[in-house]
Formats: structure tokens, sequence, C-alpha cells
């Protein structure tokens, strides 16, 4: 890219002389002294070879080669201020835009709410996929934070545990297993399952789960979100894979039946690249977020 031949300083140099009609008056509109102004002039015009102003009296005008540039050059400075404006708000999350990637609302909801209280003038862009297309999706940009489900911590990103939690079945409230308070690796494999899609860490951990004990899996359908799974098993289409936090103790339709041992237990994470963490709305997501850790 080519280096431009003057500095938005200079430009407004220009443009303060032409409006205010001279050095002096042009400086105090600038806040900068009558040398520098008088020193911003004589550089543009030694560059150019050419004259931009006429003396009338005590003042100086635009003249014929700098006077249809006027418009213009006064709607690049108004677009560098605003540019210059956007740039500060996104200093100070005053504006901008955070897009983020999660696996399971019941768990960050109350932590994007409380951003938006802080930061309302930051747009979110929240998209729910499986953890393992949201860890993609990180590491090519298309988020700059995830809130995903994993046994342990990635070693190449910024981790914050926010929760673990053991992985239960989730069965619908009016059948005869919701009479359960357990149920064995051997009976699941006679189970017809709901499954959230491949890239579910939930699913992931089961299955991995499931072939150590040797148990080959049924699965009735893979369906894509949590709540559509829900439904599912409260229909009796069959039964549920969650994470125990996912239910809550007063669901009308669903309760939880808790696997013998061994349990599968994953974490919940807020995730980013190294090189975003210290981004203004990334780090107060991550502050909000280590907030309610600590309250909970």
């Amino acid at each position: 890219m080519a280096k431009p031949p003057f500095t938005l300083v200079q430009l407004s140099v220009l443009e303060a002389i032409a409006r205010c009609g001279g050095i002096g008056a042009a400086a105090r509109d600038l806040g900068l002294s009558q040398p520098s102004v008088s020193n911003h002039l004589s550089q543009i015009e030694e560059k150019l070879r050419a004259r931009l102003f006429d003396r009338s009296g005590h003042r100086l005008e635009a003249n014929a080669l700098l006077m249809p540039l006027l418009p213009r050059l006064r709607a690049l400075l108004q677009l560098s201020d605003e540019v210059a404006g956007a740039l500060g708000g996104l200093a100070t999350l005053e504006s901008g835009r955070l897009a983020i990637g999660y696996t399971t609302h019941q768990f960050i909801m109350d932590i994007l709410a409380t951003f938006r209280q802080r930061h309302p003038g930051v747009r979110i862009e929240a998209r729910c996929h499986g953890s393992h297309d949201l860890l993609e999706g990180l590491r090519h940009g298309a988020f700059e934070a995830c809130f995903v489900t994993l046994p342990e911590p990635e070693p190449d990103l910024v981790c914050l545990e926010l929760r673990r939690e053991d992985v239960v079945l989730m069965v619908g409230r009016d059948t005869a297993l919701a009479r359960r308070a357990r149920i064995s690796w051997a009976e699941v494999g006679t189970l017809d399952l709901i499954r959230r899609e491949g890239a579910s860490g939930t699913r992931r951990l089961f299955d991995a789960y499931a072939a150590r004990q040797r148990i080959a899996l049924r699965t009735a359908i893979d369906l894509g979100s949590w709540e559509s799974m829900r439904l599912a098993a409260a229909q009796g289409v069959g039964v549920g894979v969650a994470m125990a936090g996912e239910i809550e103790p007063d669901d009308s339709r669903i309760v939880a039946l808790t696997l013998d041992e061994p349990v599968p237990r994953l974490g919940h994470y807020l995730v980013t690249l190294p090189e975003q963490r210290d981004m203004s709305a990334v780090a107060a997501l991550f502050e909000i977020a280590g907030q309610r850790k600590r309250a909970a």
C-alpha cells in the first residue's frame, strides 16, 4: 500500500485555514501553535510546488486549486472523526461487536445478561453448536470466545473452567425409568438414545465411556439442540444424554437418571485464543464469568 502523501493533520490544517481565513485563527481552532500550522502549510505547498491560498487583505482564501477539493476534504475529515470515535468506543466498550459460540444455554444466560447490562453498546452475536465445531470456528476466526464442554482444558487455548458436571440420562417424567434412582452401564446398552450431533462434547465423552465398558449403544435419533432433545425425551422417543446441570429439578416433563460408576464428568469452559484474551470485549466477558464462578 502506497504511503499517503499528506497526513490527516496536514489536511486538517488546510481545511482550518480555508475555514478560519488565516494561520493564527486556524492554529487556535486546531489547538496547535501558529509556527506549527505555518510549517505544515509550507511543507504541503513545497511538496505540491503550488500555492493553495490567495491573500485578500488580512485573510487567506482558498484559491482555484484548493476550492473544488474542500467538500471532499471536509467529508474525509468527518469520516476520520467518525472512525476515531468508533475505535474509541471499541476500547471503552461503548460500541462494537462480540461474536461468541455456546453449547448450553442454561449455563451462560446470566453471564450474557450481566455483560449486556454493563456494556449495552456492544452487540452480541451468539451461535449454538457442538463443542468441537465451536473450537474449530474459534481457531479459524469465526468467534472471539466460546463456551464449550470438554473433559479437560485445551492446551493451546485460554480456558476458564466455570463448572464440572456429571453426565446423566434424561428421561420422561411419566416413564418407568423416571421412578428409578440409578441405572447400570449394561442397561444403557438396551436403551434407545437421543443424542446431540457428533461434535457435542457430552456425546463424545459418553461414547468413550461406553466403549471402555464394552457397551454397544443404540441411537434412536440425533438432534441439533438440547431443547429438541428434551422434548423428544418427554414424548417418549428415547432417553437423552445430558449434563446434570442442564436439567432443572422442578422440570415438569423430564428427570435426570444417574449412571453407575464410572460416571462421565465434563468441565464447562469459557475459552479463547491467547492473542484474543486481552481484547476489551473478551476481557470483560472473562471478568464477568470469573465473578459468576466465584459467587457460585
